[in-house]
């Protein structure tokens, strides 16, 4: 006889929901080329830099101001 999986806590469930809405979001990009990958990928970044702020890490932020700084600088010359 096997156990039933018990069920998912609220996080849980918020957690799973928030990994299908964002694999189908990076599909949907994907499916537009590049520059949907691009968005994608902004997306992720912004996401992750709001996850550090909230653990107490706002440096997260400055690192990613940085990056699109350099990058900007880059390619708009």
């Amino acid at each position: 006889m096997s156990a039933q999986p018990r069920p998912l806590t609220g996080a849980e469930r918020r957690a799973a929901n928030q990994r299908m809405h964002a694999e189908a979001r990076q599909r949907e990009q994907a499916a537009r080329g590049p520059k949907g990958v691009a968005a994608a990928w902004w997306d992720r970044a912004r996401m992750v830099a709001i996850e550090q702020d909230r653990k107490g890490n706002p440096g997260a932020w400055d690192e990613l101001a940085l990056f699109l700084s350099n990058y900007c600088d880059r390619y708009s010359q």
